[in-house]
């Protein structure tokens, strides 16, 4: 596909507006079990049959339309979420639709981020069994789709952090230091506590292993955690990020030391993380020359993908010129190794 059209139009599909992908995307935040599609997730969880939890309705509750009141409702899904596949064909299943709306929305290149973990228990099998099982898997439906794909290796804030981030890296370790692993992640709401030695262990495995570090931070409203992401962890690159864009200093700070934002529109109103009335700070990015990239988040849940939210920082001000350098930023950004 042609990365020089700055043309976006808008299409009709099972009531979504979905932009049309007219130029190559790169997509550098979004996670696995967010980006399934709908239909493909309903089909495991009667293949599997899976028992939902009570009170869960798919229908209702695994997609996200209208902002949520607080983070921890818009993740609601991963009630659901958490408990499949439990067969490798099924993950099989799930990652191959998941690429396909990928290429459907012109994404040529991703960093795909996974917990890994939870695999162990539903497929029981160790964490490296389920880590090369999900390289197996993501590998073949990018090759399938001609998409260029690294994998993030997500933690998540609590007390376990730090046994769960030596667990992947021992996997990691295990399967020989694969290529296909790129980054390592910080989700989880920022409100949670961590072992004080975590940043050390993030930055340890940055050093030895050479992987990206990128932190989700700033999403609810703390502006220090971002500054904390970059000075504790060594974070490359911020994942949401919102806060920074009323503090000009820490856009600047950030600027200054070349680490990108990963700005997710379309989550960033749905989660509330910036309210209706709010002006997106992507265009204070732009002005105060503060690295970002356009990411999708979780698009499945949104029930949209990468080119709607490029469709949505249109909206929110981002010149079409900005747009149109995008894919060369991502390539910039990435964590993968010898992209032209």
């Amino acid at each position: 596909m042609p990365q020089s059209s700055t043309v976006l139009e808008a299409d009709q599909v099972d009531g979504a507006c979905r932009a049309s992908a007219v130029y190559d995307r790169a997509d550098l935040h979004v996670h696995l079990n967010g980006a399934m599609p709908l239909a493909a997730i309903q089909e495991v969880l009667v293949d599997e049959a899976t028992a939902l939890p009570e009170g869960f309705r798919v229908e209702r509750d695994l997609i996200r339309r209208k902002p949520a009141p607080s983070l921890s409702a818009y993740l609601k899904p991963w009630q659901v979420l958490r408990l499949l596949p439990r067969r490798r064909d099924n993950l099989d299943r799930l990652t191959s639709a998941t690429f396909a709306e990928f290429a459907q929305n012109g994404v040529r290149l991703v960093e795909l981020r996974s917990s890994v973990l939870y695999l162990t228990s539903l497929q029981k099998c160790t964490p490296a069994e389920a880590m090369h099982a999900l390289i197996e898997s993501t590998g073949e439906a990018a090759r399938r789709h001609e998409i260029k794909r690294g994998l993030v290796l997500t933690v998540t804030r609590g007390p376990d952090s730090c046994r769960d981030l030596s667990t992947l890296l021992e996997a990691y370790r295990d399967l020989g230091q694969p290529t296909d692993i790129v980054g390592i992640d910080l989700a989880g709401d920022e409100e949670t506590s961590y072992p004080a030695d975590l940043p050390t262990l993030f930055r340890e495995a940055k050093d030895q292993f050479g992987l990206g570090v990128t932190i989700h931070a700033g999403e609810t409203g703390r502006a220090e955690n971002i500054r904390a992401a970059v000075e504790q962890f060594g974070a490359d690159r911020i994942g949401h990020g919102s806060a920074a864009g009323k503090d000009s200093q820490l856009m600047d700070f950030l600027a200054s030391k070349d680490v990108c934002v990963e700005v997710c529109p379309i989550s960033n109103r749905l989660t509330g993380a910036l309210h209706a009335d709010d002006p997106h700070p992507l265009i204070e990015f732009q002005g105060r020359g503060t690295p970002f990239v356009i990411c999708s988040d979780n698009p499945g849940l949104h029930h949209r993908g990468l080119a709607d939210d490029h469709a949505e920082a249109a909206a929110e001000g981002l010149a079409p010129s900005a747009l149109d350098r995008q894919y060369e930023l991502a390539k910039r950004y990435s964590f993968m190794k010898g992209l032209e």
